[in-house]
């Protein structure tokens, strides 16, 4: 990656100078609560109805704990559920999983 970096900063500078480079805008709120639901919804879709009430309960006890911040996008909570590559998440990302669980629970149930 820094051979890239550099590689693009000197073609810049010696002959696109007028080239602006596109700046990267924040995510909105609804934005990442978006990613989260997309991710978990990938996750959770391939678990078993068993592997779907142990996730619940985990997540449970960490977002009914009193000290649960629902922050947005800093890692403070470990969640260790089999085939997910990330062991831990932010608080936001725990809600997300619990509104995906509940819509798959729903899809299941009127089948």
């Amino acid at each position: 990656m820094p051979f890239i970096n550099k590689w693009f900063h000197q073609w810049r500078s010696k002959e696109n100078k007028e080239i602006p480079v596109p700046r990267a805008e924040a995510m909105t709120i609804p934005e990442v609560d978006f990613s989260f639901r997309i991710y978990w919804t990938k996750m959770t879709r391939k678990w078993s109805a068993e592997q779907r009430v142990s996730a619940r309960k985990q997540v449970l006890v960490i977002t009914e704990a009193g000290n649960f911040d629902r922050n947005l996008i800093e890692k403070r909570y470990t969640l260790p559920l089999e085939d997910i590559p990330e062991k831990t998440h932010s608080g936001a990302s725990l809600m997300a999983l619990l509104e995906v669980l509940d819509a798959l629970d729903a899809i299941e149930e009127s089948e």
